[in-house]
């Protein structure tokens, strides 16, 4: 007797299509790195595709959750872990060229400049959040801490706001009078605070109405 073929659950295309790409921008910095095309300062290509993609996914976990409730989609729901995970890889990414490759582990200078450049400690900051959450993402940490595990998640908002501002502060040029290259700092923090006006119960409701309404 044939037995009936499996479909493939929509979920699980849309996560193979986060997993690939948010590892596409991993692969396209080896490949030029492999190819020798990083340009003449190799790590700041390395800092600012690294930080670029973490903030970028970031932004994307945090929308999952807004998204899901006013559009009804339960389906992405799941997308939200993974995305959380590759913002805190393309972190941790980010700080391990800063301190291993432009400083060669050498701690006297990465306190110097820690002194120097607080927007530096933003950063860290964040860092650090993500990896906490990373590392206590799974079923036996939520069990383990039980109500205080959704307390702990809470933090991704609190680190968004560190990224984004470390982003933005980490931008050679004059903020108050935009010289500088600040268009992708200021698109983050833009997509920042819309993403907590979609989370006041009002806004949400609002929407909900109107696409019910159309």
């Amino acid at each position: 007797m044939e037995q009936p073929s499996r479909r493939i659950q929509p979920k699980h295309w849309l996560l193979a299509v986060v997993h690939l790409g948010s590892l596409v921008p991993l692969a396209r910095f080896g490949w030029l790195a492999w190819q020798g095309q990083l340009g003449f300062n190799p790590v700041e290509t390395a800092l600012r595709a690294s930080g670029r993609t973490a903030v970028l996914l970031l932004l994307l976990s945090l929308a999952i959750t807004p998204l899901r409730k006013i559009l009804n989609l339960a389906i992405v729901q799941p997308l939200r872990k993974p995305l959380g995970l590759y913002s805190a890889l393309y972190a941790g990414l980010h700080f391990a060229a800063f301190a291993a490759w432009d400083y060669g582990l050498d701690l006297g200078l990465i306190w110097l400049e820690f002194t120097q450049k607080p927007f530096l400690l933003l950063g860290l900051g964040a860092l650090v959040i993500l990896v906490v959450l990373a590392l206590t993402s799974t079923r036996g940490w939520q069990k383990r801490l039980r109500s205080g595990w959704r307390w702990l998640q809470r933090s991704v908002y609190l680190a968004a706001v560190l990224a984004v501002a470390h982003y933005l502060l980490a931008v050679k040029g004059d903020l108050f009078t935009l010289q500088g290259d600040y268009t992708r700092p200021l698109l983050a923090a833009g997509a920042l605070l819309l993403l907590f006006l979609l989370r006041l119960p009002g806004l949400q409701g609002w929407l909900q109405d109107r696409l019910r309404r159309e």
